[in-house]
């Protein structure tokens, strides 16, 4: 049985994934990971999103928001634009610039630390998201938000702490969907020991094993 054909691109959604400087990246891990690990890890996990996105057949493009040159080109390999920030700029407000570039149409603001995410969840989460006016996939801690559905002029992110209150707060719905990838986002050491017993993509699988054979080598 063939698989049923993709949306045509006016109805297929363009994906935002903002991206801090990796010099800053997950500050959390840092009792477990060298600055160096944590800029590579995360990079691979952007790459693995990246990747992700556009394995799904409910997505037409992917942007990705960030200061980091070693980001935009990793992406800009995968077939990712690049919406520039200067560092300075307060995410959501960044968020709302880049949407409105797009022109009309369906956004997704997603988180770019999602490596276990796979493009079958976010098509799943977009045909959830297609009857509401804005959506939210709420993360794994219950807490954060992975994911921002809603057309380009109304997407109004509230990212920050207890973002996912604030979103469903100010009108968007909480989808239920089963899409465990793309509910875990990477912050903390429980978090990648998560995704590695659930199954990362290729390059955060790469970058985990060049840590750990790194680690053992330091313990030699």
């Amino acid at each position: 049985m063939s698989a049923a054909p993709a949306p045509p691109q006016a109805a297929r959604a363009h994906v935002l994934i903002a991206v801090k400087d990796l010099r800053h990246a997950k500050s959390r891990l840092g009792p477990s990971l060298t600055a160096d690990e944590r800029a590579a890890l995360t990079l691979a996990m952007v790459q693995d999103t990246v990747t992700a996105a556009f394995a799904s057949t409910a997505v037409h493009a992917v942007t990705v928001i960030t200061p980091d040159t070693v980001v935009a080109a990793a992406a800009a390999a995968l077939g990712a634009a690049h919406f520039p920030d200067r560092g300075e700029d307060d995410l959501n407000a960044v968020l709302t610039a880049a949407a409105r570039t797009v022109g009309p149409g369906r956004v997704l603001a997603l988180q770019g630390d999602l490596p276990c995410l796979s493009g079958a969840e976010l098509t799943a989460a977009l045909a959830a998201a297609r009857p509401l006016r804005r959506a939210v996939v709420v993360d794994h801690h219950g807490t954060g938000t992975s994911a921002l559905i809603a057309e380009s002029r109304d997407l109004d992110p509230r990212f920050g702490p207890n973002s996912a209150r604030h979103h469903i707060d100010s009108g968007a719905t909480a989808l239920n969907g089963h899409w465990p990838g793309l509910r875990l986002d990477v912050d903390t050491p429980d978090d990648l020991a998560a995704a590695a017993a659930l199954g990362p993509g290729s390059a955060t699988t790469r970058a985990l094993l060049s840590m750990n054979h790194a680690g053992s080598s330091r313990g030699r």
